[in-house]
């Protein structure tokens, strides 16, 4: 393949790739999935487009996403913190979004740094969480008091925020 066409698709695949990103920010593993999904479908449908194989394309995917992270338009920290106070704002609590970050691709150390807020912190924001939901009256009998254990576990709280919340509002 002669180099002008190289180019031509490199510049094609950052076009889409600034595209996506122009939406919010991403992690490199969910821009490298998009890329390579949409930039498949494309060249399956469009018939005069010389066809890629997948190590090649992948090849170029990965050489436009090392330029954009030189460019620092594409970053894991600043996605990170996005990602988290996104999830905070919805009310998610922290197993929950470290497995969402993980399942992005984000190392477990950038999510320790952005997660690993102080205990008091998480304890007032479960606080704040369960308040939103149920109210200000912590529940007086078993049933209702499973019903919002299993609702703040859904969101994503450990065990033991939801004990120590409970047990130390009695």
């Amino acid at each position: 393949m002669p180099d002008y066409e190289i180019k031509q698709q490199l510049i094609a695949i950052r076009f889409r790739a600034m595209n996506i990103l122009a939406g919010r920010e991403h992690s490199i593993v969910e821009l490298q999935t998009k890329l390579a999904h949409k930039l498949k479908n494309q060249l399956s449908q469009d018939d005069n487009q010389c066809h890629l194989d997948d190590t090649v394309l992948n090849e170029q995917i990965t050489i436009v996403l090392k330029q954009l992270i030189a460019d620092n338009l594409l970053n894991e920290e600043r996605f990170t913190d996005c990602f988290v106070r996104s999830r905070i704002n919805r009310g998610s609590g922290p197993v929950k979004i470290r497995y969402e970050l993980i399942k992005r691709g984000i190392s477990n150390e950038l999510c320790d740094a952005y997660l690993d807020n102080s205990y008091e912190f998480w304890e007032q924001y479960i606080s704040t969480v369960r308040e939103k939901r149920f109210g200000i009256h912590y529940p007086k009998d078993y049933k209702q008091q499973a019903k919002q254990s299993r609702f703040l576990y859904q969101r994503g709280f450990s065990h033991e925020f939801i004990h120590r919340l409970f047990y130390s509002n009695r």
